[in-house]
Order: structure tokens, then sequence, then C-alpha cells
């Protein structure tokens, strides 16, 4: 007789394990966010999220604490709820979480050891951690696979991946690695600026406003603090606006002349009434812009110089067109954190009539202060025309005088760092200083001037009292 097979119907037995099995499906449907490209990119909105919720965590157990099961299970149970709503399509595994955990310890050790690494806000301390690094790039040296802005590349990425980690923000890479190089290549040797144009150097017509109002106001106040600085270049565009959102062309000229005509005592051409309405502020700047062209083109008639002054507004409210504030402070910052060694990445006119006088002097004088002396008396003696512009000839003068010495004193050789450094002791000779003064001096102006750029008084002592380098010019 066949033994009969009793079968259990589907409603009997284990009825949960159908829909536990179809709960397991829905689970594995998710994306392991370990196997996702927005892990692996340390600026996606998935790990700058991540990163910040486990620093919170952090906060509450010590950095030294080691990855633990019980550790693991108290971070899951914090950070998923909140996760899955975010990212319903990641699922938050733990070796994600034990990445995320570890990297965040990584960096939070390194700040630990700083105390200068992080802002008064908890923010991370970016001048600070440029300033650290720069230390190095005195012994880079240029080879012919690299170019030497690669440094600056390298270390950007570096920060950029800190910044992402510790203040949970998406870095502006390009921006970071211009103002690392912007310091970094005034410390390297041997790096012409010819033959090493960089994509990171900026070349456009506001950059050239901006260098202008920075050579100008550092020839007036030559001990002036990079901040002071910045706020002063800051407000001279703002003015620039100012003017030419203001008057017409045709008031531009009329001022222009009469500011002119009052300059060089040409009392037949004043013009009372337009002088009387011109504000101070405004015939400050006019008239700088007069005296630029004047004094490196002392053969000009009274019209050419006015009308070129014109042109240069004209090419000002071009170059100031439709760029925003904030790009327009960057661009500021990147150029007066270099001072003057901005110069030697910079070309001025070299055939200008101030300019040669002062290389014709120079070779006879050798010597700053004489220099300097001599081309103000030459000057107008030999263009009795500029007499006028006397005042204006101290600021112009002290401007070429300075773009000479950094581009045409030294061998190639020699980094622009260095031709700042002996340009100071330069300055410091009528003052019978010891060395030690003259280092404590210097070290306080550059902290002043360039606070980002590293001082190392054993290297300034070796470049200013051991090194004998003979002028190349």
């Amino acid at each position: 007789m066949a033994r009969r097979i009793t079968r259990k119907t589907p409603h009997e037995g284990l009825e949960k394990r159908p829909a536990a099995k179809k709960q397991l499906v829905g689970r594995e449907l998710l994306d392991a966010i370990d196997e996702s490209p927005d892990f692996h990119d340390p600026y996606s909105e998935l790990n700058l999220y991540l990163s910040q919720k486990v620093k919170r965590e952090m906060r509450h157990c010590s950095n030294s604490k080691k990855w633990s099961p019980q550790l693991q299970a108290d971070l899951l149970h914090k950070i998923t709820p909140e996760f899955q709503e975010r990212f319903p399509k990641y699922r938050l595994g733990i070796s994600a979480l034990k990445k995320t955990w570890e990297k965040v310890q990584f960096f939070s050790a390194q700040i630990q050891e700083q105390k200068e690494a992080l802002t008064q806000d908890g923010k991370l301390n970016i001048p600070f951690f440029i300033k650290e690094n720069l230390k190095t790039a005195t012994r880079l040296q240029n080879t012919c696979h690299l170019h030497p802005c690669h440094y600056a590349q390298q270390l950007a990425v570096k920060m950029s991946e800190c910044i992402a980690v510790v203040d949970g923000i998406r870095p502006k890479l390009d921006q970071l690695t211009r103002t690392i190089w912007s310091l970094q290549r005034h410390l390297i040797p041997k790096l012409s600026p010819e033959h090493f144009k960089s994509p990171y150097d900026e070349n456009e017509k506001v950059d050239k406003l901006i260098v202008k109002a920075i050579l100008e106001i550092t020839a007036k106040q030559p001990e002036i603090s990079q901040a002071e600085l910045s706020f002063h270049v800051q407000k001279r565009l703002i003015q620039l606006q100012h003017i030419t959102a203001t008057y017409s062309p045709n008031q531009m000229k009329k001022m222009l002349s009469a500011l002119y005509a009052d300059q060089c005592h040409y009392l037949n051409q004043r013009m009372e009434r337009t002088l009387e309405r011109i504000p101070y502020p405004t015939a400050k700047c006019l008239k700088e812009q007069l005296a630029a062209i004047a004094l490196d083109n002392p053969y000009l008639g009274p019209e050419q110089v006015t009308e070129d002054a014109f042109a240069a507004f004209e090419k000002a409210t071009i170059a100031l067109a439709d760029l925003e504030e904030v790009e327009i402070e960057r661009k500021i910052q990147n150029w007066t954190i270099q001072s003057d060694m901005l110069l030697r990445w910079i070309r001025l006119n070299e055939t200008s009539a101030l300019y040669k006088e002062i290389e014709t002097i120079w070779k006879e004088k050798k010597d700053l202060s004489e220099t300097a002396q001599e081309v103000q008396k030459q000057f107008l003696v030999k263009y009795p025309r500029t007499i006028g512009f006397a005042k204006e000839l101290e600021t112009h003068m002290w401007i070429y005088l300075k773009y000479f010495w950094y581009t045409k004193t030294f061998e190639e050789k020699t980094a622009t760092y260095d031709r700042l450094i002996k340009w100071h002791k330069e300055l410091l000779k009528s003052q019978n200083l010891s060395p030690h003064e003259i280092i404590e001096k210097i070290e306080k102006l550059c902290k002043k001037r360039i606070p980002l750029m590293p001082f190392n008084r054993a290297r300034t002592q070796t470049i200013l009292f051991t090194e004998e380098e003979e002028y190349s010019y």
C-alpha cells in the first residue's frame, strides 16, 4: 500500500518567513555607500554630511578612542535614521563608517598638535597652514618634468580635503591653488617669471588696476600692513567706480583739463568754476592719473596728457564692469599678500622717462638712497614741465626704483623673497644697526607686510651676512 504524503499549505508552518525574506530583499536593493562614487569624492554632499556627523559624535568621546563594536553600534544607532532620510538610495555600512571615523580622527589629531590651527569660531585657519607648508618651499628645485606650480596644486588638494572634513564645506580648489602659488613662486630659487608662466597667474585687466593701486599706496606708506593695504586698495577701486559712474565723459575731460592746468600753473587756462565743483577725493584720484602719464611722458602736451588720463579711466570702467565684489576682494587679497615681491612678476613701462633716469643714475651710484635723491633732483631740472607734479614724482620714483631693484639688479638664481630681504637691509644701512638689530627690524616688517610668508632668522642671516653677491647690473 502506497505511503500517503501530507503536504503543508502555504499558511502552515513559518508564516512570517516570506515577509522577512521580502524585507531583506528590499534592504539589499539599496546601494552600499562604500561602492558609491560619492563616497570616494571627498567634496560630495554625502561625504561632507557624514564627516560632520562623525565629527559631532566624536566630541562626546576621546579622539584617541579605538574603533570597537560598542562604538560601531552607537554610531550606527545615532547616524543611520537621519542618514537614511537624507540619502534614501544608499545604505550606511560599517566599513564606510569606520573609514570616515578614521579620516576625521586623523585630521583632528593633526590639528590638535598646532595651537593656531583653528580660528576663534572653530574653523580651519587657512593662512596658518599655508604659512607652515611654505617653510619647505625654499628647498624645492625646478625640474624639467614638473612645473613649479605642481607643488601648489598638491598642497591645495591636501588642504582642501582637510577643509572638507573639519569645516564641512566644499573648498574652492582653484582659488586656494592661486593663493599658494602667488606666495610659493617668490621662494623658489632659479625661478624666472619669463620661463615659468603658470595657469594660476592673474593677468586680467582688473589685476592691473589692483597692482597699480598697491604700488602707489606702498610707495607712500612703505611700512603699511597687509590688512591696511587691502582696505585702501578696495577703497581706491570703489572711488574709481564712483567717479566713472557719476560723471559723463565730457565732465571728466573738463575736470582733467582744469586740474592739469592748475597743477602746471597755466593761469590762462584755469577753469575756476570747474575746479571749485570737484570734490577733494575725486580731484586727488584724477591728479594721480595725470601725474602717472606726465611723469612717464614729460614731452606730451596738455591735451594729450588729459586724453590719455581719460582713456585710463575708461579702461578702468571696463575692467571693473560685471565683476562680483567677492571676486575683486579675492584678487586684492592675493596681490596684497605678496607686497613688493609682485614687482618681479609684472612688467612696467621701461621706456618711461623716469625709469630711464633711474637706470642711468643707478649705474653711477649703486646705492638706493643716493639714487633716489639724485633722480628727484635731476628729473625736475631735465623736465621742468613736471614741476607741478613734484610731490607725485617721489611716489613714482620709488615705484620704478623698486621695480628696477627686483628685476635688474640680481642674478636670475636669486629668489624674489631674498631680494626683498636685501632691499630692506639696503634701506637700513644709514642707521648703523648691528646684524641682530637689522634682522629684528626686517622680521617685524615681514610679519606686518607679508604675514603668510614664513620667516627664518637663520636663513635671513645667511642671506644678508654670509652670501656675497655682487649686483649683476
